[in-house]
């Protein structure tokens, strides 16, 4: 008996350990705790991008457009009549946004990024829940973890008081609330559709492709049998009843109190106003150069699309993933036709017409001005982010149904780093300009390279430029920036002679309509001497070569005399050379500009070079007036 083997033993041995029973109370609160944990990973990684574009745009003001933006707020808050002592070139609901700002936290740009970041933080907490709803976790996750990426992302975003971010907050809230409210969502939700959606063309034009997007998906609705005619009714009338509501009290401002700034939508009215015979025939007569048209004639197509194009390459991810998302749609679609099965018909397949639209519109919407400055190329990101999101959940539908989930794993894990990899660049830099297409000297532009430089924390010389001006002036001391470097009065906290601050349309405006205007501020320059006048030398556009329209013959002289110009005066052979190298139009500009020259030459004196930028101080202010 000792030789055989302890059966009991074995079998003891053997035995499998019994799993413990878990009562319902206990499965509920680990599948609570994995929720909990798997959200908290989500906010980590969207939070890690976004807290370092905040950090950007705090760290570094504007001197562009933000810059005017808190100009004119404060101007107008200071008394400023708008349209007359103020003519603001922002649109009306970013002069809104930072008149709210400026009020708030003072005379800078502080207060619009917070109410941006405010706006920012809505919209993805928004994507994120109407995501989840529609396609579930994992695609809300990457969704909003791409989107904060790249709306972000240091090689488009920019500063943060642009017009464009605040478009994107209304136009990603409006969207998510839509896509609540149709997956079941009561109706309040449809009202803050119409709402957010109506304000985000009050930031900039192109935030119709939401609305577009809406529209079009509603009215189709019916015809696919999604929605009853009923059904489909009510939506109209509640997101029309949201766009009143929102619009209606800026009609109210503007017409009651006879506010000299353009209606909300005035660019549909201004579109059906030419249609008409009477405006067909007062635009005939009286031609005025757009900023788009005149654009175009100095950047024709043929120079736009090379950029536009480099663009899209840096933006490589998300619109594969859109790409990706509309491909998967058209071919279940014609898969389901030749099956004539609906098996196969998710909930989510007919949101992919609204998310693809939108994209489609944001995408196409980039060719209409030719500047393609960088952060036009923000929207697109939003919009297909969430496109996105439907190949996500095509993808977990595979690999939650199928038997075999090895090679669906398998292609998950390959799909991540291929996600990796065509953004890295967006964290560590660029080797070439998407603008320009030359070479950097190093990698340029990523969240590495920003944050590089934003740690060193330069001093440019329009910052010193300003400082400069504040300590050597009084707070009544007014002062002129020509040029687009608006961020100068911030810097300097001190407001402007002219009630057109700023302008970077010198190069566009034609010779006649620049005259105009050197004659408008001269005008205003007699009644109100700044005390001091910047000329920043800044070519805002186009980016050809051609030298400023300066207030003092520094370039013109060294130009002359480099290319050995022969002519009666320095002037003239300057002229002969602007027409033979940039058009009679550009020589044209530059004599606009000899009333203002001479105003300078005469009147001021060079007080300070700082780089490339002058500073001008007053020679002989009024005798026993003190300054306004």
């Amino acid at each position: 008996m000792s030789g055989l083997p302890n059966i009991k033993h074995h079998q003891r041995r053997m035995k499998p350990q019994a799993q413990k029973i878990l009562s319902p109370q206990e499965q509920e609160k680990r599948a609570r705790r994995r929720r909990a944990a798997a959200l908290v990973i989500i906010i980590i990684l969207a939070a890690v991008s976004f807290s370092f574009g905040k950090y950007f745009e705090f760290m570094q003001p504007d001197p562009f457009d933000g810059g005017a933006y808190a100009y004119s707020a404060y101007h107008i808050l200071n008394g400023a009549k708008i349209g007359v002592d103020e003519k603001p070139s922002a649109q009306l609901g970013t002069l809104l946004v930072n008149m709210l700002g400026v009020r708030i936290f003072g005379f800078n740009e502080v207060g619009a990024e917070i109410v941006q970041s405010l706006l920012q933080i809505a919209a993805l907490v928004l994507m994120f829940l109407a995501m989840k709803k529609l396609f579930g976790t994992l695609p809300a996750a990457v969704g909003v973890i791409v989107a904060s990426v790249y709306l972000s992302a240091p090689v488009i975003a920019k500063f943060g008081n642009v017009k464009e971010q605040y478009m994107i907050a209304c136009m990603v809230i409006g969207i998510s609330c839509f896509v609540l409210y149709q997956l079941g969502g009561r109706w309040p939700l449809a009202v803050l559709t119409g709402a957010f959606l109506s304000w985000a063309p009050l930031f900039k034009p192109t935030g119709v492709s939401a609305a577009g997007a809406i529209g079009l998906f509603v009215i189709l609705q019916p015809i696919f049998r999604s929605r009853t005619l009923k059904q489909t009714g009510v939506d109209i009338l509640l997101l029309l009843a949201g766009f009143v509501i929102a619009i209606a009290p800026l009609y109210i401002w503007i017409l009651a109190w006879n506010v000299q700034i353009e209606l909300p939508y005035s660019f549909v009215w201004q579109e059906l106003g030419k249609m008409l015979p009477s405006g067909a025939a007062e635009q005939k007569a009286k031609p005025v150069t757009d900023y788009v048209s005149g654009s175009r004639k100095l950047v024709p197509l043929s120079k736009q699309w090379p950029m536009v194009l480099r663009y899209y390459g840096v933006l490589i991810l998300p619109i594969v993933l859109a790409i990706g998302a509309i491909i998967a749609r058209v071919t279940r679609l014609i898969w389901q036709a030749v099956s004539k099965s609906k098996s196969n018909v998710k909930s989510y397949d007919r949101f992919v017409l609204l998310l693809a639209v939108w994209w489609i519109l944001d995408m196409a919407f980039v060719w209409i001005s030719p500047h393609s400055y960088e952060q036009y190329y923000l929207p697109l990101n939003a919009s297909a982010a969430m496109t996105g999101g439907y190949l996500i959940a095509i993808y977990c539908d595979k690999v939650k149904f199928v038997a075999n989930k090895t090679g669906w794993i398998i292609l998950g894990i390959f799909g991540l780093f291929l996600m990796i990899a065509l953004s890295w660049h967006i964290f560590f830099g660029l080797e070439k300009s998407p603008h320009s297409g030359r070479s950097y000297e190093e990698r340029s532009r990523g969240y590495l390279q920003k944050y590089k430089e934003i740690s060193r924390n330069p001093d440019y010389p329009w910052q010193s430029v300003g400082e400069y001006i504040r300590t050597n002036s009084q707070p009544a001391d007014k002062i002129y920036v020509w040029g687009w470097v608006p961020g100068i009065y911030v810097k300097a906290q001190r407001l402007s002679s002219a009630s057109r601050a700023f302008t970077s349309t010198m190069h566009i405006k034609t010779p006649d309509e620049l005259a105009e205007i050197v004659t408008g501020l001269l005008a205003e320059f007699e009644r109100q001497p700044p005390k001091f006048i910047v000329d920043t030398h800044n070519v805002h556009f186009p980016y050809d070569g051609r030298p400023p329209l300066e207030l003092w013959p520094i370039l013109e002289q060294q130009i002359v005399k480099k290319a050995n110009l022969k002519a009666a005066n320095t002037d003239d052979a300057y002229a002969e050379w602007l027409t033979k190298n940039f058009g009679a139009d550009e020589a044209g500009r530059f004599r606009a500009m000899k009333p203002f020259r001479e105003y300078v030459m005469n009147n001021y004196k060079i007080a300070k070079f700082f780089g490339q930028m002058v500073v001008f101080e007053l020679k002989n202010p009024p005798v026993g007036k003190e300054s306004q």
